[in-house]
């Protein structure tokens, strides 16, 4: 006999609140987390208040980029730290059974939710931070302009989370952008010792990342590295579609990753962490670097339930 599927929590009327079985507990509450692939000495931003349906997280890091030369170019290999000198890695492993089709595309699922960025008032914070970096509608589009070595991302204003959720963003970069700045998605759920937040992103040089981070927010809870690698699209003035899945085995006891970077899948791969169950949330996120701020402009964002994909 197969488990059955987690049940989603109540949700509140007006979307920003579930029932943990003893208290409401907001679906997105302001809160930082660690930032890109690099080596750790984070910055953190105070946090906001007051953010309708939305989280902005920016938090700092010192990076060192260490460059190889290969096949006539450079590829990019970052070591992630945790702990000071340790090398942080997760538990990363080929596609599992269970977890979803095997032949899972990058239009899989059931559309939830989508945003062109043209409403202004659709949802998504606009504003400034500390650092600098200010959030907002454009001409029809949504762009985070990045300051200093954070990294920078905002929930959807959809906040049903999902078991088994996917979103989608197209977007272009700043053409100067540095090594290590780029963009993607983000899925989170939980709250305090329970929260647990995936990165599926690439950056400049075309590399893709894949990162964990567990646990509450603070500057000594830092990301660790799943699985990177050539991505084949990188960001730049040219649009790049990026599309995340999260999928949660129905123990709650782990996830499937996916990575596609212009509907080429670039990882595959398998958290051994156990959630919350209440189920994703999802958003868009943006890496920069200190050397140089660089803009991230988003044109469309798609959430999609795969729960019967």
């Amino acid at each position: 006999m197969s488990a059955e599927p987690p049940q989603l929590p109540q949700i509140s009327a007006d979307g920003r609140y579930y029932w943990d079985g003893t208290h409401w507990v907001p679906t997105a509450s302001p809160g930082q987390l660690p930032a890109p692939p690099a080596f750790y000495a984070p910055y953190i931003e105070p946090q906001r208040r007051g953010v309708p349906n939305a989280v902005v997280i920016t938090v700092g890091v010192v990076v060192a980029l260490l460059l190889t030369t290969m096949a006539g170019g450079l590829a990019v290999y970052v070591n992630h730290l945790r702990s000071g000198s340790a090398v942080g890695s997760a538990t990363g492993s080929p596609t599992p059974n269970g977890l979803g089709p095997a032949r899972l595309s990058a239009g899989s699922g059931i559309v939830v939710f989508t945003d062109d960025f043209h409403d202004p008032s659709s949802g998504w914070f606009a504003g400034t931070t500390s650092s600098g970096t200010t959030y907002g509608y454009s001409g029809g589009a949504y762009a985070i302009d990045g300051h200093g070595f954070l990294t920078h991302y905002v929930l959807s204003p959809y906040s049903v989370p999902l078991p088994q959720a996917s979103a989608t963003t197209t977007a272009t970069q700043t053409s100067d952008a540095p090594l290590g700045a780029g963009f993607g998605v983000v899925c989170q759920q939980g709250t305090g010792q329970q929260m647990i937040s995936y990165w599926l992103y690439i950056s400049v040089g075309a590399v893709f990342h894949v990162s964990v981070v567990k646990g509450p927010d603070g500057p000594n809870n830092l990301p660790l590295s799943i699985k990177r690698g050539t991505s084949g699209a990188g960001p730049g003035s040219i649009p790049v579609t990026v599309v995340g899945d999260c999928l949660t085995a129905a123990d709650g006891k782990s996830t499937r990753l996916v990575l596609f970077a212009n509907g080429v899948k670039v990882a595959d791969v398998t958290d051994q962490s156990t959630v919350p169950g209440f189920g994703w949330q999802m958003g868009i996120l943006a890496p920069s670097q200190a050397s140089r701020s660089s803009t991230v402009t988003y044109t469309r964002f798609e959430e999609r339930d795969l729960s019967n994909s």
